[in-house]
This record gives structure tokens, C-alpha cells and sequence, in this order.
């Protein structure tokens, strides 16, 4: 993280959903007890280790599932931990939430709701190794982001529409699958029958980018989109270039 942190395990509540999900942010882990089963997403640039043997570690940009267990280390991670499934439609009900359709030019037709976005620090990588372009990241291709994230929700046999930008100015993004099973997929052009890839998510999941980087560092993207199989929330993790 860009900004020092000197006091170990600080905690800042994401409301997301206070009667379906406890979220938080956890900065500065320092043997960090887990109790109950709890998605970890790594959001920070550090590698952060799990106190088990063999001593294993949780890189950026990824997840899993612990329990009972304690994180050693680790700078930046977001904890997601899932009070009960029943009725867990009704988180978008909860205040902040609206339907795609809402709140951009969407098609209101799918069933797509977006939670509020949350700010979860500065962060700095090598966009090209991040990406899978190169072996070992390069010092003068570092680059400042903001992460930012946000919970989707979308019913089961749902296409949530083949998309290939985001914004004017486009930003990597990586999904964490936190409820039922769905998948990130690819394709060839914006038509359902060109599909190529198939990228399973159950809980806990997070796929590697589906980006790629050009000569001047921006990012693009192939057609693609997520599907849900079953009712499914997932995380998108997004990480905005600071100029």
C-alpha cells in the first residue's frame, strides 16, 4: 500500500449487507485470527501469509476460503464472512443497492443489481506482469491505482450482458465469486454463440484478468461477461489508474 501503516490489524466495517454478510477491510495484518469460515480477498501488494504449515501465502489479486486459522501478514485484504443463506436475495433490498437498469443505459430486462462502491486504498504494480504479459515485474512499469469494489447480484440462468469496455478510461478488474456458482466467459464477438471460454466461479474464487495491456499501459478487454448457474453474488474488484 502507499500509505505507511504502522499499527497492526486495523479494521474499517464494509456495509455492504450488515444482516447477510460481515465485510470488512483489514489492513496491516499481523497473526490475525480467523475464526469462522470466511472468504479473503487480497487486494493489497503483498504477498500475505497464512499461519499453517507448510507456510503457504495468499498472492494479490486473489482469494480463498480460510477458518481457524490466522493470517501472519499481509497489507491490504478484504474479509467476507456470510451469516446464513436464507432469503439472501433480499440484500438488494438493502439501502444503496439498485437494479443496472436503474442507474445507467442498461436493458432493465436483465436482472442485474449493483451494491454501493467502496474506496479500498492506493495501490502499485506492473500492469504488464499483472496481466500475465511478462515473467517478472519491472520497476519503471509501476503504476498507481485506486481500488474500488462493489457486490453484484443476479438470479440463477442469468446473462448479465456481453461487454467488452467500461469506462472512458478503462481499468482492470477482477471478479470474487461469494454466493453460488456462475462464470466469467469469453467470446468471440458480441453474439452468444461465439462463447470460447468458460471460467468456473464457486465461492471463494477469483479468476486471473481477462485484460491485456498496450504499448502505452491501458488496458483492453476480450467480449465477455458473467453468467450466474445458480442465484449467485460476487465482488468486483476494480483498480483505477491515478494519473
Amino acid at each position: 500500500m502507499s500509505t505507511n501503516l504502522t499499527e497492526p490489524n486495523l479494521i474499517e466495517p464494509i456495509n455492504f449487507s450488515s444482516k447477510y454478510l460481515k465485510t470488512f477491510w483489514l489492513k496491516n495484518a499481523k497473526d490475525y485470527y480467523i475464526e469462522n469460515r470466511t472468504i479473503v480477498v487480497n487486494l493489497g501488494e503483498q504477498k500475505a501469509y497464512i499461519g499453517a504449515l507448510p507456510e503457504k501465502y495468499l498472492l494479490p489479486r486473489a482469494s480463498t476460503i480460510l477458518k481457524e486459522v490466522s493470517l501472519k501478514s499481509g497489507d491490504s485484504l478484504l474479509l467476507i464472512e456470510i451469516y446464513g443463506p436464507t432469503n439472501i436475495g433480499g440484500i438488494i433490498l438493502d439501502a444503496g443497492w439498485h437494479q443496472l437498469g436503474e442507474i445507467i443505459d442498461f436493458p432493465k430486462d436483465i436482472p442485474l443489481w449493483k451494491s454501493p462502491q467502496y474506496d479500498l486504498g492506493i495501490v502499485e504494480f506492473d500492469p504488464y506482469f499483472a496481466t500475465g504479459l511478462t515473467e517478472q515485474p519491472a520497476q519503471n512499469n509501476f503504476t498507481k491505482y485506486q481500488v474500488k469494489v462493489n457486490l453484484w447480484f443476479s438470479p440463477a440462468v442469468t446473462n448479465a450482458a456481453i461487454h467488452n469496455k467500461h469506462a472512458v478510461r478503462e481499468f482492470l478488474e477482477v471478479h470474487t465469486q461469494i454466493y453460488g456458482t456462475g462464470r466469467m466467459q469469453k467470446f468471440h464477438a458480441k453474439d452468444f454463440n461465439t462463447l470460447y471460454e468458460d471460467v468456473l466461479m464457486s465461492p471463494g474464487d477469483t479468476h486471473i484478468p481477462f485484460a491485456c495491456v498496450d504499448e502505452q499501459g491501458r488496458f483492453f478487454y476480450p467480449w465477455h461477461q458473467y453468467y450466474a448457474d445458480t442465484d449467485c453474488i460476487w465482488m468486483a474488484n476494480e483498480f483505477h489508474p491515478i494519473s
